[in-house]
């Protein structure tokens, strides 16, 4: 008897193909697809959750520029998770996640349903479908996000846009990471830094014992000491 294959498995099988197909590479861990660019990689990640014996799937879109995150953990000690991006819910995406189960099956209580097989539970014309979701959700979110951040002076743009409402808005990172990475990236193009260190002004950390001006205060030390031509070679 054929080994049951998870909804998951079913579903990687179709996508990785076209993923690939745009330039990306599939790593199994976060079931992640990187494509590289000149300053970083450009990332698309799916997220299964199988709660309740049942799956249902959504994604994330993230622009990693590699030498500002690199910097930043230098300078502040601790991970920058991403330079930008969000997941389908963060981005407003409506729905935000598929299901890739039949609905009349996942209405059963648990024991009931489990006498039916996952490729019964989790049809193919479900994960035929979650594909299809999959793909138009990374064409409506993820590749004008990608298409618009390609190189510092974009990302730099991107930050300051933000400014006016206080560091906030779809596709950035937490106020205060936002405010460190615009610093950093607005030193290595030469630029004042004085309307972002303004816009920071008093701004509360969401992370327990942080201080953002005193951490501000020490990347503009780090940054003061540094090359602006090398802050991120």
């Amino acid at each position: 008897m054929a080994a049951t294959r998870k909804p998951a498995d079913r579903l990687l099988e179709l996508f990785v193909p076209i993923m690939a197909q745009e330039g990306y590479t599939y790593r199994k861990r976060h079931h992640r697809f990187d494509k590289a660019f000149a300053c970083g990689r450009y990332e698309y990640s799916l997220r299964f959750d199988g709660r309740g014996g049942v799956v249902a799937v959504d994604a994330a879109f993230l622009v990693h520029f590699d030498s500002l995150e690199r910097r930043f953990k230098d300078v502040l000690g601790f991970e920058c998770p991403w330079s930008a991006g969000a997941t389908l819910l963060n981005a407003g995406a409506d729905p935000w996640k598929f299901w890739l189960f039949d609905q009349q099956l996942s209405g059963l209580p648990l024991k009931e349903r489990a006498g039916y097989s996952s490729e019964l539970v989790h049809p193919q014309s479900q994960i035929e479908a979650g594909v299809q979701f999959l793909v138009e959700a990374y064409r409506k979110f993820a590749v004008p996000l990608f298409q618009r951040l390609q190189t510092y002076r974009d990302l730099a743009d991107f930050y300051a846009n933000s400014r006016t409402d206080g560091f906030t808005g779809r596709c950035l990172p937490l106020p205060e990471i936002t405010v460190y990475l615009s610093l950093l990236v607005a030193a290595s193009l030469g630029e004042d830094l004085k309307a972002i260190v303004a816009a920071a002004k008093g701004m509360e950390s969401i992370f327990v014992g942080d201080d953002v001006d005193a951490l501000v205060k020490s990347v503009l030390k780090y940054i003061k000491a540094a090359d602006p031509s090398k802050l991120l070679a």
